[in-house]
C-alpha cells in the first residue's frame, strides 16, 4: 500500500514520533507542584527555561514571586566545595527542601547534606536533619526510619541511632511492604510504614508476614554480571493461595521498645499490595491512647473500623461497609485511600458508593453512628484534599458537577460537614487539577530525589489553592486563587515551543457503547498531515484495567496513566493514523454501575464491544478512517486487552501489540484478581484468562514482555504462546531479558514497525534508536553516580552571584 501523500518518508514519521516521546519533559512548566514554607505565607516550586531549572518562591497573599535560586548556581557551588565540576543538568538535589525566613535551602547530594543561603549564595555542609525516607515525630526530635527489615529511630540533634526491633528478617519485616512489592517501592523510597502518636512516645506500625507466600520465581537470563543466569524468589500470593500476605499490627513505645500487639486477627495485604500507612487508613486518637485503623477483608467485600487500645492491646470494631462486589474508599485504588480523622471531635470523614456514586459521610467514632451525609448528587467525589476542623470544612475535588462537561472533568468545591449547600470555588471550562500530598501522578518525582507527600496544592491553613487548568485542546495554567477562588495571580502557562510541527489538537468525543444507550467518553487524533479526502488506518489506544480510566482530560498537564496515554496515542498520529482513546463500561471514575460492570468478568473491561461501536460511530463523523485498517494496542490491562481483541474479534481488529500484558489473573496479585475477578474459582477464572481464547485468533499478533516482570509475570505470558501453539496459531514475540514492568524504547520501535508493516502495509526504516521520557531519567540517575565527586569533610563554598528574577516571573 502506498504511503500517505504527506509522508516524505518513514525515516521523519518516526523522527516525529521521537520528539513526542519526550514532550513530556519539553513541554515546559505544564504543571505547578508547591511545597509550603512552613505556614501559609509562601511556597516554592521548580520551574523549567532554556537556561535550565530555577526554584521559585511564591508569597501567598500577593502572588508575587521571584526566582530564589538555579541549580546552576547550586551545582558551581557544589563544585567549588568538592572541588569538582558538577553539571547542573545531572546533578540531584535529594530531599530538598527550601525555608521562606531565614532565606535557605536543605538537601542531599553526593553522600552529604548541604545548606544553601540563598541571599547570600553560600553553600556549607550541614548536619543531616531531614530525610524524605524519614517518618519524623510531631515533637521534631526524633526520626523513624526502616534498616535492615528493622524500625529505628534517629534524634535529631545528636545524630544518634537506636534500633527499636530486632528480630525483623526479609519474610517477616517490620515497617515494610509485602515482599511482591518491595523491589518495585524501594525504588521510589524506603520510607518505613508507620505513624507517631500525638505526643511523640509511640509508633503505630506493622510486620508484614511473607513467610508463608509461596515463591513466583523470575529468572534472570542476561545478568548484568557473570553468565549463570540468577533465579530471584519472588514470593507473591496469587488468588488460588489458601494464606496471603498479612500484617501484624502493633504498637511500639519509643524509650523502651516495648511492642503491643492489637489483639485482632492478622490484616491481609489488599488493595494493590498497599499497607494501611501508604493506603492512609490508619491514625490516632487525639489523646494518644487508641489507635485506629481500617481492616478491609481479603477480597475487599468488606471494610471494618478498629480501635486499638495501644496500652493493652484490646480492640473493637466501630462500624462497617459491606458490598456485593468490592468496598470503595477513594476513586484512585493507587492513592490514599478518602477517609478522614477529625481527632479532636472523634470523628471520621468516610468515603462510600453506597449511593450509586462515591460521596461523603460523617461518623461518630465513640458510637460508630453515622451523623449525616456531607456530599450526595449525580456526581462525585474524586478526592479530598484537606477536611478543615475548625472550619467545619472538606476541601474536595468534585467530578461531573459541570454543566455541559464530562462526569470524568473535576472542580474544586468545599463542603460543610454540618451540612448545607456545596460551593464549586473555581468552575472555568476543564479540568481542574489541584495535588493531594501521595497523589500516585506525583510518584516519579521520588526517582530523583523528591518527595510526593510534601506536594500540596492547598496551603496548610486552607486560605490559598494552587490549581493547574486546562483542557485536551489548549496547552494548561497554573492558577493561585484564594479560598473562595478569587484568582490572585497566573503562576505558569506552559510553554508549547517544543509541539512538533504539524501538531493536531485532539478532539473529546462522546459515543454510545455497545448497549445503545450507555455514554461513553473518548479522544480522537487525527492522523499527521490529515487530509479528509485520503483514508487512513486506525489504532487503538487502550487500557483495559477496571482501576482507571484512560481517557486524558487535559494536554500535558494531567501526569499519571492519563498522562501517559496522551503522549502515547499522539504518537499513532505522528505514525499517519487515526489514533482513538476510549473509556468503555467497566472502567473507574465513573457511577458504580458503570465501573463495576466488569467485575467477575474483568477481561470486558473498558469492553471492547464498546470500543468497537465507538470507533464505527466515529468512521461515520470521519470517512477517512478505514475500518479494514483498525490496529490496537496498550500495555499492562492494555496488553491484556490487546491480546483479547485480536483473540476473540479479530474480524475487526486485524492487528495488535500487545506489551506487558496480566494475560491471567489467576497470576497476578491476589488483590487484583480477589478485587475485581472474585474469589478464586477455576470456572470463575477460566473466561478471563487470554489462553481460553487462543483457538480465535485470526490476525496479527505481537507480544512483548519483560523477563523481570514481578508484577505481570512471564508465566502467563508463555502459558498464553503455549496455547497459541497448541492451536496451531502464529504468533510473534519480543522478549526484554532485562527489563521489568516497562516497554523500553526497544519495545516502542518494534511496536511502531509492526503496525508499518502489517497495518500500513508498507516497509519500516532501518532500525532507530528510541529515546522515552523515562530513559532520560533513568540516564540522569546513572550519570549523576557516575560523576560522583569526592566529598571532604568539611565544606563550605565562596558566595555566588545574586540570581536575578527573570522577566516571566513578577517582582516582590
Amino acid at each position: 500500500m502506498a504511503r500517505h501523500p504527506s509522508f516524505d518518508s518513514w525515516a521523519e514519521a518516526y523522527a516525529r514520533v521521537q520528539s513526542i516521546l519526550l514532550l513530556e519533559r519539553r513541554i515546559r512548566n505544564a504543571t505547578v507542584y508547591p511545597h509550603w514554607m512552613g505556614d501559609s505565607r509562601a511556597f516554592w516550586y521548580e520551574r523549567t527555561s532554556a537556561d535550565g531549572s530555577a526554584v521559585c518562591v511564591v508569597d501567598a497573599a500577593t502572588g508575587q514571586g521571584r526566582v530564589a535560586f538555579t541549580l546552576k548556581s547550586v551545582a558551581r557551588a557544589l563544585g567549588r566545595a568538592l572541588s569538582a565540576v558538577v553539571d547542573p543538568e545531572i546533578v540531584i538535589l535529594g530531599s530538598l527542601e527550601v525555608e521562606f525566613e531565614p532565606p535557605r535551602a536543605r538537601f542531599d547530594a553526593y553522600d552529604k547534606s548541604w545548606t544553601y543561603d540563598y541571599v547570600s549564595g553560600i553553600l556549607a555542609a550541614a548536619t543531616k536533619t531531614h530525610d524524605r525516607n524519614w517518618v519524623m515525630s510531631p515533637d521534631g526530635r526524633l526520626a523513624a526510619f526502616r534498616r535492615d527489615h528493622n524500625l529505628w529511630v534517629r534524634e535529631i540533634e545528636t545524630g544518634k541511632e537506636r534500633a527499636l526491633t530486632t528480630d525483623g528478617t526479609d519474610v517477616y519485616a517490620y515497617a515494610d511492604t509485602p515482599l511482591s512489592t518491595r523491589v518495585l517501592r524501594s525504588r521510589l523510597g524506603i520510607r518505613a510504614e508507620g505513624l507517631w502518636s500525638p505526643d511523640s512516645r509511640r509508633l503505630l506500625t506493622l510486620q508484614v508476614d511473607d513467610r508463608h507466600v509461596p515463591e513466583l520465581p523470575l529468572m534472570s537470563f542476561a545478568p548484568s554480571e557473570g553468565l549463570r543466569p540468577r533465579v530471584s524468589a519472588n514470593r507473591t500470593s496469587l488468588s488460588g493461595d489458601p494464606k496471603v500476605t498479612e500484617f501484624r499490627m502493633i504498637s511500639v513505645e519509643v524509650a523502651t521498645g516495648c511492642q503491643v500487639e492489637a489483639r485482632y486477627p492478622r490484616l491481609s495485604a489488599v488493595r494493590m499490595n498497599d499497607t494501611l500507612f501508604s493506603a492512609g487508613i490508619a491514625w490516632w486518637s487525639a489523646d494518644a491512647r487508641i489507635a485506629y485503623f481500617v481492616d478491609i477483608e481479603r477480597g475487599e467485600r468488606a471494610a471494618h473500623i478498629v480501635a486499638f487500645d495501644v496500652e493493652t492491646g484490646e480492640t473493637r470494631v466501630i462500624f462497617s461497609e459491606r458490598a456485593d462486589t468490592y468496598v470503595e474508599l477513594g476513586v484512585n485504588v493507587y492513592a490514599p485511600a478518602a477517609v478522614f480523622p477529625l481527632p479532636a471531635t472523634k470523628e471520621l470523614l468516610w468515603y462510600s458508593e453506597r449511593s450509586g456514586r462515591g460521596h461523603l459521610y460523617l461518623y461518630d467514632l465513640r458510637s460508630g453512628a453515622l451523623k449525616r451525609t456531607v456530599t450526595s448528587g449525580t456526581w462525585q467525589v474524586r478526592n479530598v484534599l484537606s477536611v478543615d476542623a475548625s472550619r467545619r470544612e472538606v476541601f474536595l475535588m468534585a467530578a461531573g458537577i459541570a454543566a455541559g462537561e464530562d462526569p470524568y472533568c473535576c472542580k474544586p468545591a468545599i463542603a460543610s460537614l454540618d451540612g448545607g449547600e456545596m460551593r464549586v470555588v473555581s468552575s472555568e471550562r476543564g479540568e481542574h487539577i489541584v495535588w493531594r500530598p501521595g497523589d500516585f501522578a506525583l510518584t516519579p518525582m521520588s526517582l530523583t530525589g523528591g518527595d510526593p507527600r510534601s506536594v500540596s496544592g492547598l496551603s496548610p491553613d486552607g486560605e490559598y489553592f494552587v490549581e493547574t487548568v486546562g483542557t485536551v485542546a489548549q496547552l494548561p495554567k497554573t492558577v493561585l486563587r484564594r479560598r473562595d477562588g478569587e484568582e490572585i495571580a497566573v503562576l505558569e502557562r506552559a510553554d508549547g515551543s517544543a509541539l512538533p510541527e504539524g501538531w493536531i489538537w485532539p478532539d473529546p468525543v462522546m459515543l454510545k457503547a455497545a448497549d445503545g444507550t450507555t455514554d461513553i467518553y473518548g479522544l480522537l487524533f487525527k492522523p499527521h498531515g490529515y487530509d479528509p479526502a485520503e483514508t487512513y488506518p486506525v489504532i487503538d489506544y487502550i487500557y483495559g484495567g477496571p482501576q482507571v480510566s484512560a481517557t486524558p482530560k487535559t494536554a500535558f498537564g494531567e501526569g499519571g496513566p492519563r498522562g501517559a496515554t496522551f503522549i502515547e496515542a499522539a504518537t499513532f498520529a505522528a505514525l499517519g493514523a487515526f489514533a482513538v482513546v476510549i473509556d468503555g463500561r467497566g472502567t473507574a471514575e465513573r457511577e458504580r454501575e458503570f465501573r463495576e460492570a466488569s467485575y467477575g468478568a474483568i477481561h470486558t473491561a473498558s469492553n471492547l464491544e464498546d470500543h468497537m461501536a465507538g470507533i464505527r460511530q466515529l468512521a461515520e463523523r470521519y470517512p477517512a478512517m478505514n475500518l479494514d485498517r483498525v490496529g490496537i494496542c496498550g500495555f499492562s490491562a492494555g496488553g491484556y486487552a490487546s491480546a483479547l481483541a485480536v483473540l476473540r474479534f479479530g474480524d475487526f481488529f486485524k492487528v495488535a501489540v500487545a506489551g506487558g500484558g496480566n494475560y491471567d489473573q489467576a497470576l497476578f496479585w491476589h488483590c487484583w484478581g480477589e478485587r475485581y475477578q472474585g474469589p478464586y474459582d477455576p470456572d470463575l477464572y477460566k473466561p478471563q484468562a487470554a489462553k481460553t481464547y487462543a483457538k480465535g485468533l485470526t490476525g496479527r499478533l505481537l507480544l512483548i514482555h519483560g523477563l523481570m516482570d514481578s508484577g505481570c509475570h512471564p508465566a502467563g505470558l508463555f502459558q498464553l504462546v503455549q496455547a497459541l501453539i497448541e492451536e496451531n496459531k502464529d504468533v510473534d514475540l519480543v522478549l526484554l531479558p532485562r527489563a521489568s514492568h516497562e516497554l523500553t524504547g526497544y519495545g516502542t520501535r518494534r511496536r511502531l514497525d509492526y503496525f508499518v508493516t502489517h497495518l500500513f502495509g508498507s516497509t519500516p526504516p532501518p532500525p532507530v534508536k528510541l529515546t522515552l521520557a523515562a530513559d532520560e531519567i533513568t540516564q540522569r540517575i546513572a550519570a549523576n553516580a557516575a560523576t560522583r565527586p569526592k566529598t571532604h569533610e568539611s565544606a563550605q563554598a565562596e558566595p555566588t552571584e545574586r540570581v536575578a528574577a527573570e522577566p516571566s516571573m513578577r517582582a516582590p
